[in-house]
């Protein structure tokens, strides 16, 4: 379910924060690629669910890799119906996926799980969809910075909130006890890696990328999609004991 849980908020995130890059920007090349990451990402979760005997998100699962496959076929009509509502669509679908996934896995409240689940979503695919994009800038020589700026003010939003969530969440009582200090070598790597990470990280990066240093700012990237990648996993497990987002 943990498996699930975390390949589910890379799909969604990687999908919903698309539009901060812009298909004039980089290209329907650059689109099709993440969609095709996406197929993959929620063909594991379903096999995942199935595995975890989770039918049900294991369906939802399928259909919207279907429904991301149609997507991919459409892109060539950018300003069509035919591809706008089902893209909305599917982006309203990925994040009820997410929310559902996380309340299945941590059994937490509804109103834990949207928390938990939005602010996952937001941190894993604004890093990783910045990284990527780092990487298509190799491809496409003169490609205009500001998406890899607004990507790198959108990981910074996403960790913020991130912690927001976290700091709540601990504040209900006798929480810090039982997360904090009974799981604290869990905890504060937790909090070490996917939290001060990227806020350490952050002015690496936007100084890297104000200059233009593209193949730099990817580089920093990688670390941080790592410890944000260790940061939610972690997470994703202490959720479970919580059934809260700490």
């Amino acid at each position: 379910m943990l498996l699930a849980l975390f390949l589910v908020d890379v799909a969604a995130g990687l999908y919903v924060f698309l539009p901060l890059v812009g298909r004039r920007n980089a290209g329907v090349k650059f689109y099709r690629l993440i969609f095709i990451v996406n197929v993959a990402l929620l063909a594991a979760a379903a096999a995942a669910h199935l595995a975890a005997h989770a039918t049900q998100l294991a369906i939802a699962d399928g259909v919207l890799l279907a429904l991301t496959a149609f997507v991919y076929a459409v892109l060539r009509y950018p300003k069509r119906m035919i591809l706008r509502v089902p893209a909305v669509l599917l982006g309203i679908a990925l994040m009820v996926l997410g929310v559902a996934s996380w309340q299945a896995a941590t059994r937490s409240s509804l109103a834990w799980s949207i928390a938990g689940a939005v602010t996952s979503i937001a941190l894993l695919g604004s890093v990783n969809l910045a990284m990527l994009l780092g990487h298509w800038y190799l491809v496409v020589r003169g490609m205009p910075i500001d998406p890899l700026k607004r990507l790198t003010h959108a990981t910074l939003i996403a960790t913020i909130a991130r912690v927001a969530v976290v700091i709540a969440a601990l504040c209900v009582p006798e929480m810090f006890h039982a997360i904090a200090l009974r799981q604290g070598i869990f905890f504060w790597m937790r909090a070490g890696w996917g939290l001060l990470g990227p806020l350490f990280l952050y002015p690496m990066v936007w100084g890297t990328v104000k200059i233009r240093s593209t193949m730099a700012a990817t580089g920093i990237l990688y670390v941080e999609v790592v410890a944000v990648i260790i940061g939610e996993v972690l997470a994703a497990y202490l959720a479970t004991l919580a059934h809260a987002p700490v």
